[in-house]
């Protein structure tokens, strides 16, 4: 993940993001109910998302390393650090039109480390996926309150007021890069005369 001063947010011409995850154990639940989650922060719709079924017209990717975790329900048992997330962020280049926008889509990752219990592996899977969805919505930095859900090892399931007032902030602040779309860099490619294969 990229931790300079860059802005990025999604822009409503970008609305709903399409989310692709991966079809494994419950994954696609716990990015449905993190991206609800998130969504419920926002007072006029800023942001809206949709889970797709083909990975190939997605605007973010959710998938799951290492061994599927079981299928054991998520309980309110308190938090083990069990998994691990990463949020990676494209490369950016200036398109056609000189805008900087990111070179291909994100992508989360999240995995249980092996021999976890399944019932802290998947309480920890769900809270870090929500937890990485904030990072691919923007949120590039991680918070110092431990009571929050951006904090590095984030021990609470939803997002916090203060978590609230950041993707508030962050939805009416200017951008400085825009997502990925290969439309666009397709047409730059073709003005410039390089080659697209």
């Amino acid at each position: 993940m990229s931790t300079d001063t860059l802005v990025f947010r999604w822009p409503a011409t970008s609305l709903p993001i399409k989310v692709f995850a991966e079809p494994v154990g419950q994954l696609p639940q716990y990015a449905s109910d993190g991206l609800r989650a998130w969504q419920r922060q926002f007072l006029y719709g800023e942001f809206r998302a949709t889970l797709v079924a083909d990975s190939s017209t997605a605007d973010l990717l959710v998938v799951l390393t290492g061994n599927p975790p079981p299928d054991t329900p998520l309980t309110d048992d308190p938090p083990r650090f069990v998994c691990e997330g990463v949020t990676f962020v494209p490369p950016r280049v200036v398109d056609g039109s000189g805008q900087l926008r990111f070179t291909s889509r994100m992508q989360i990752e999240v995995r249980a480390f092996p021999g976890a219990d399944p019932t802290d592996a998947v309480n920890c899977l769900a809270r870090v996926t929500t937890h990485e969805i904030g990072h691919a919505l923007g949120i590039f930095a991680h918070s110092n309150d431990p009571f929050d859900l951006m904090f590095d090892a984030p021990t609470v399931t939803t997002p916090s007021l203060r978590d609230q007032a950041t993707i508030q902030l962050l939805y009416h602040t200017r951008a400085d890069v825009l997502p990925w779309d290969p439309a666009v860099m397709i047409a730059a490619a073709f003005r410039s005369g390089v080659a697209v294969r």
